[in-house]
């Protein structure tokens, strides 16, 4: 699968359920990062109907190491609920996104915990922030309401037929992994030099 969900730090069970059932109606792999909602509870389960399956045999991750492993772009969803955008990475489309999908890219879309969303630092580590358009007057959504929306938003988003051993397309980004590296490098060589700037 080319197009992962990923829920940070989810508390309720029930969300958990209903993001599994959200992700196979829609064909994406679920991934939970360090979840505090058991995936064996009564009320996930039940709000998995019919995708108990996805639910029992999902992948725990317990650092954001372990996100940029499984996807070549990582992509924060935040209304960002009045924090500033400077600093973050650049907004994208659902349209780029599925263009990505369509590439064969690995996407994974980041939703955070109920309560707070996201931290600054955790947007920080995707390569780009998408946002569901809402009312302004309640600009959030429930987490599995926000995974149903970005999955419809991209669906069919079409995946590529190649066959195996067929070259990638020219011109296709970099993975987030080795551009992560790369700025890396570029931070421990302008720290070197003395340059000031962050």
């Amino acid at each position: 699968m080319t197009l992962r969900v990923v829920l940070v730090r989810t508390h309720n069970p029930g969300n958990l359920g209903a993001a599994a059932r959200a992700a196979k109606n829609f064909g994406a792999e679920l991934l939970l990062m360090q979840p505090r909602a058991e995936i064996s509870h009564g009320d996930a389960i039940a709000f998995a109907s019919g995708a108990e399956d996805l639910l029992r045999r999902v992948k725990i991750l317990a650092a954001w190491d372990e996100v940029v492993s499984e996807a070549d772009d990582v992509i924060a969803l935040s209304s960002l609920r009045g924090r500033v955008s400077r600093g973050l990475p650049p907004p994208i489309t659902f349209e780029e996104i599925s263009s990505s999908l369509r590439r064969g890219r690995r996407v994974a879309l980041v939703f955070g915990p109920e309560r707070g969303g996201l931290t600054t630092e955790e947007l920080r580590r995707c390569d780009a922030r998408l946002t569901i358009p809402t009312a302004a007057a309640l600009p959030t959504l429930n987490v599995a309401q926000a995974v149903v929306a970005a999955l419809a938003l991209l669906y069919p988003f079409e995946a590529p037929r190649r066959s195996r051993g067929a070259p990638k397309p020219e011109g296709a980004p970099a993975p987030s992994g080795d551009v992560r590296r790369l700025l890396t490098s570029f931070k421990e060589t302008l720290s070197s030099a003395g340059y000031p700037g962050r």
